[in-house]
């Protein structure tokens, strides 16, 4: 009985080594064609909403920058974190007159970076949160560079 418990951990570790040797190369793949810096002009939507999105990116992964809803006159600020290896964004919207986060965005950047897919949050009533929903979609393009600071 012994015997057969030890070939059985023996068989499931083997697997579970093996698995790993077998994702291994696929995510060192996708990691290797990466955007260092994903700095420029971005359009797309926020949920149903026309959207420009201005993003500077620092070397050390700091993003700051600007999202304007297309058809107002008033961009947003942004401040947030890009990291290249895993081609991670996440960043936050904060209006002129507070220092108070109304809206949480979090993503990934397609391996060639002229794209951005995921989703963001809201939490209070006047910034879009209902019994409908507090999560949804973003979605952007890059369109053009402009110089990194």
């Amino acid at each position: 009985m012994k015997t057969n418990l030890r070939i059985r951990e023996a068989v499931t570790t083997g697997l579970m080594v093996s698995g790993v040797a077998l994702l291994s190369p696929s995510v060192a793949l996708s990691q290797s064609a990466t955007p260092g810096n994903i700095t420029g002009q971005w359009s797309g939507f926020s949920n149903q909403t026309p959207i420009t999105l201005r993003i500077t990116q620092a070397s050390n992964g700091v993003l700051s920058g600007t999202m304007i809803d297309v058809g107002t006159t008033s961009p947003i600020s942004i401040q947030g974190f890009y990291i290249p290896s895993v081609r991670r964004i996440v960043f936050v919207r904060i209006p002129a007159n507070s220092s108070i986060p109304f809206q949480f965005y979090e993503g990934w950047i397609t391996p060639n970076g002229l794209r951005i897919g995921g989703e963001f949050k809201v939490w209070r009533p006047q910034d879009g949160a209902s019994a409908n929903g507090v999560d949804f979609n973003f979605t952007a393009t890059k369109v053009s560079d402009f110089a990194t600071p």
